[in-house]
């Protein structure tokens, strides 16, 4: 499964931040077998920071007639994320796994069991891009995190940047959109995972 999340802002913790789209894709080989796109409706006063809904194009009407409750989706996203094998996403340990974390605590569950099927291909990509290769005797979820605080100057990864490097067709003035950003995703993954060994 393939997931990710667009929010209010940057920040990390559910005081302050909240995913108002979140959206899946399931995966079988290359091939899409299905997709979910929601929209969120939370009961809080936080509200789109100016920056994240111009860089997300978010869409204010299109939110309030699409948004529901997270009560009413999330047990589709934990259906999902507790039977699939894997969990892709990019730069998914450094940001999207906190709101993930925070939507299983606020649900009061529990994130861990879904916590090693983390493939996030930003910690992938990094580890290709300095030299540093996953070898099958390491820890996977250990070596993905030393990936992504092995920051090395000019070296990038962001996920606009591999679509490019890889020559990938893709509207990228649609990016930012998390269903847009995951069929990118999807595609930079199927060009990484044959230069790695997991």
């Amino acid at each position: 499964v393939f997931l990710d999340c667009e929010t209010f802002n940057l920040c990390l913790n559910s005081c302050h931040n909240l995913p108002w789209q979140i959206a899946m894709i399931k995966v079988s080989g290359d091939k899409i077998t299905a997709h979910k796109n929601y929209y969120i409706k939370w009961d809080t006063h936080l509200s789109i920071s100016a920056d994240a809904a111009r860089i997300t194009k978010f869409n204010p009407k299109m939110y309030e007639k699409k948004a529901v409750p997270i009560e009413d989706v999330f047990p589709t996203i934990e259906d999902w994320l507790e039977k699939c094998d894997y969990i892709v996403g990019h730069n998914f340990l450094g940001f999207d796994l906190y709101l993930i974390k925070d939507l299983y605590s606020h649900m009061g569950k529990s994130y861990k069991p879904i916590v090693n099927k983390i493939i996030d291909t930003n910690c992938i990509a990094r580890g290709l891009k300095t030299g540093n290769y996953y070898k099958q005797d390491q820890d996977l979820l250990e070596y993905q995190y030393k990936m992504y605080h092995n920051r090395v100057r000019g070296v990038k990864t962001n996920l606009a940047f591999l679509g490019k490097e890889y020559e990938i067709d893709h509207e990228s003035e649609n990016l930012h959109d998390a269903l847009e950003d995951l069929k990118l995703n999807l595609k930079v993954w199927n060009k990484l995972k044959w230069q790695i060994d997991l």
